[in-house]
Formats: C-alpha cells, sequence, structure tokens
C-alpha cells in the first residue's frame, strides 16, 4: 500500500518541475504575445505563430479501481515551445492562437464528461485519453484547415464562437 503511494508522490515532484512552464487555461485569463517565449522558430514554416498546448491527466489513486475524483485532468500551454513572428502580432492571429488553446479545454472538459460517472483502471483511463486525444488532434486539424491558419476571418469567428459555445456546454465540467 506505501509503494503506490510513494510512487505517485514521486510522479508529483517530477511533474511539478514541468509543470512550472504550464500556464493551465482559466477562463479569466486569455493568451497574450508576452506569453509566446521561444525563440525557436522552424526554418520552413509558413505560420504566423504556434501554440504548443494539449491536455493531461493525473492519477492518484492507491486502488487499482477508481472514480473520476481520482483523476485531474487540465489543459495546458507551454510558453518555451510557443512562438510568433514579430511582424505578425496582430489581434486576430493571437485570437486563432488562444483558440488554439481552447480547443484543449473543450476536450479536456468532454474527458472528464466520459469519466465522470465510470469506475475505472489505469488501462481504461490510458484507452479512454487515448480516444479522447485522437479527437483532439483532428479537431485541431480541422480547425487549421476551415480557418486557413487564422487567415479567413470570417471562418476564424465562426469557429472561435463555435469553440466558445460548446466550451460553454460543458460548463458542468470545468475545474
Amino acid at each position: 500500500m506505501l509503494r503506490p503511494f510513494l510512487a505517485i508522490i514521486f510522479l508529483l515532484i517530477i511533474g511539478f518541475g514541468k509543470a512550472q512552464d504550464k500556464m493551465f487555461w482559466n477562463e479569466n485569463r486569455k493568451l497574450v504575445w508576452e506569453d509566446f517565449k521561444s525563440q525557436t522558430k522552424p526554418g520552413t514554416s509558413q505560420a504566423e505563430a504556434a501554440t504548443f498546448c494539449g491536455i493531461s491527466y493525473l492519477l492518484s489513486s492507491p486502488t487499482k479501481k477508481f472514480t473520476a475524483k481520482n483523476v485531474k485532468i487540465e489543459s495546458f500551454f507551454v510558453p518555451s515551445k510557443s512562438w510568433a513572428h514579430q511582424d505578425h502580432k496582430t489581434e486576430m492571429v493571437l485570437m486563432h492562437e488562444q483558440s488554439h488553446f481552447d480547443i484543449a479545454e473543450l476536450f479536456a472538459r468532454k474527458f472528464r464528461k466520459i469519466i465522470s460517472d465510470q469506475v475505472l483502471d489505469a488501462k481504461s483511463l490510458q484507452k479512454l485519453y487515448t480516444a479522447i486525444y485522437n479527437d483532439y488532434k483532428a479537431y485541431q486539424q480541422d480547425y487549421e484547415t476551415v480557418t486557413n491558419h487564422g487567415r479567413i476571418r470570417e471562418k476564424q469567428l465562426e469557429y472561435s464562437a463555435k469553440i466558445d459555445a460548446e466550451i460553454k456546454d460543458l460548463s458542468d465540467f470545468k475545474i
């Protein structure tokens, strides 16, 4: 019983060190250009900016079977891996990048909803995470395609509103 607890504490300590470079999604805190701290920009990229974000979960259960209350699911943004070209720091580009982060929150909420009424084990949790993460990647790709990387203003405004509405619809699953 003590061994799994120590392992979880160890993972928390390791995770804390890495989490210091993460910003977690907050409905009251939108991204600003100063959050994009990476100086490394791909030489072949035509992008105006890049947002490194995602979904993570942390399991803290001393038993093999557990419920959603033992799982912390968060959406995050990593400033040190996110960048923007100096010449393209516009409000529209920032809206596009914020929507990438918002999509991560949307899928974190979908993941919380999926597991909310289940009894799980680590293998089933990982399987559900993989499925939601694949859906998340497909949604991000569709967003890029439909908005042409934020270059089609009308589509960008429509998609950002759609994402906001979907997040609101899942307000029961915010943290």
